[in-house]
């Protein structure tokens, strides 16, 4: 079997994450699996695809479009960034108290993730703060 393409590998933590939050917090889900899906058509527009990456795209744009029918996602870009936040303020929270430990460092990387993500509200560059934030 073939090792995933680049862009499926860059891609899959997005949908990971996506599946994680699809049943707590569907809007930050949704705007998980965009964003992989985003990383997928960028890879496939460069031709740098393979086909199980064209079809993981296929299949994941039949998702948030299957989910975008049924979210209200009027506050899209609100309910990411906030949710990241939480994240990272929790697990900075930690940090600074010195409690730092396996949970908060999975926070940290989830909360990385999340908003790496936020960068598709800002044509693909997160505003400085976010992305100070995001490299933790």
């Amino acid at each position: 079997m073939a090792a995933p393409s680049a862009a499926l590998r860059k891609a899959e933590p997005f949908l990971v994450r996506a599946e994680e939050l699809a049943q707590h917090a569907p809007v930050v889900a949704y705007y998980c699996r965009v964003y992989a899906v985003d990383i997928l058509i960028k890879a496939h527009q460069r031709g740098e695809s393979s086909p199980d990456a064209q079809a993981k795209m296929l299949a994941e744009l039949q998702k948030a479009e299957d989910a975008k029918k049924q979210l209200d996602l009027t506050q899209g870009q609100e309910a990411m960034e906030s949710f990241a936040l939480q994240i990272f303020d929790s697990a900075d929270a930690k940090d600074q108290a010195r409690q730092t430990d396996a949970q908060s460092k999975r926070q940290f990387y989830v909360a990385g993730q999340l908003l790496e993500a936020c960068a598709q509200f800002y044509g693909g560059e997160l505003p400085p703060d976010l992305a100070e934030k995001s490299k933790y």
